[in-house]
């Protein structure tokens, strides 16, 4: 039993002094320092939009940071920020534009003057164009009647990216009026409606609640009953 302790003791023995052997080689190679690392950004977020993007993030750790590098297009293309830091929270954007409609993933790195930087934060978002454009249809109208000197518009059952709907049309005194109903809406009144006249109507969409950009439909137009 005394002999199979020894061993084991010996065998821990030589696992500790190569562990330690290792260590020393490595910091040799590096200089006798360890790599140290700059904070990393935090709550990075994309915003999608209309043939651009923008990324938001955070620096909250690290006061020596004085860079942000975006790496994107595999790295093929980047963005260098300098950073000023201030003594709480630091608030960051940056916005890419003329950013063909599809797919992009961003690499982030904050750094410091000493050469040190962080370990990669990584996001995907994607850019909207003509493609998503084409896409979109009009709200259903499923009525227009003239009712007391007025329009009353009835609305179908609203796509869930739909945001709203736009309305224009002329008064009475020949005034170009425009009105905004919400996606809730399910009718909309259009007042002092000038007797004959035709209005057009569009709809707004966003297709992601954190979208920068409102995307609308082709205006169609319509004469009340």
């Amino acid at each position: 039993m005394k002999n199979k302790s020894l061993l084991l003791y010996l065998f821990m023995g030589m696992m500790i002094f190569v562990s330690c052997s290792k260590m020393d080689a490595y910091l040799d190679i590096a200089g006798r320092e360890e790599i140290a690392y700059t904070g990393r950004v935090d709550s990075l977020k994309v915003l999608p939009g209309d043939g651009r993007l923008e990324l938001t993030w955070l620096l909250i750790s690290d006061p020596k940071i004085t860079g942000v590098t975006i790496y994107y297009n595999s790295k093929k293309d980047s963005v260098v920020m300098p950073v000023k830091r201030s003594q709480g929270v630091d608030s960051m954007y940056h916005l890419f534009s003329n950013m063909p409609e599809g797919t992009y993933s961003f690499e982030v790195y904050t750094w410091n003057n000493n050469g040190s930087r962080s370990v990669p934060a990584y996001i995907t978002g994607r850019s909207y164009g003509s493609i998503y454009k084409n896409s979109l249809l009009n709200r259903a109208l499923t009525d227009a009647v003239i009712s007391d000197g007025n329009v009353v518009l009835s609305w179908g059952l609203a796509e869930e990216t739909v945001t709203g709907m736009e309305v224009t049309y002329t008064s009475n005194a020949g005034a170009t009026i425009q009105v905004k109903a919400p996606r809730a809406a399910t009718s909309t009144t259009l007042t002092d409606y000038k007797p004959g006249s035709s209005f057009s109507y569009r709809t707004l969409f966003r297709p992601d609640t954190l979208c920068i950009d409102t995307f609308y439909t082709t205006a169609v137009t319509r004469t009340p009953q």
